[in-house]
């Protein structure tokens, strides 16, 4: 199953950004652009973007700005982990 354990280090916590770890970039569509995030249990929808370029491997990086920052800061503490969900090539759940 394509989900897996992020930990929001400071960066992430602090930027609203995450690295999709290298085994599980194969779940995550290989184009750039447009992806639908989907925070918590109550879906809320946040438009991110997948960028490629980012990471010196090609791995994706999830983009999420403020929004996933700020969703990440009410709900969680620097250091917790969450689980993303790469099941859909359309909308990445975390949460």
């Amino acid at each position: 199953m394509p989900i897996f354990e992020l930990t929001l280090e400071k960066t992430y916590y602090g930027k609203g950004f995450f690295n999709v770890k290298v085994g599980f970039d194969p779940f995550v569509r290989q184009t750039e652009g447009p992806v639908e995030l989907r925070l918590g249990r109550t879906g809320v929808v946040v438009q991110g973007k997948i960028d490629r370029r980012a990471n010196q491997n090609g791995t994706a990086r999830i983009m999420g700005g403020a929004k996933l920052r700020d969703w990440f800061q009410a709900n969680f503490r620097q250091g917790d982990t969450v689980n993303i969900d790469l099941r859909s090539l359309d909308a990445i759940r975390i949460g």
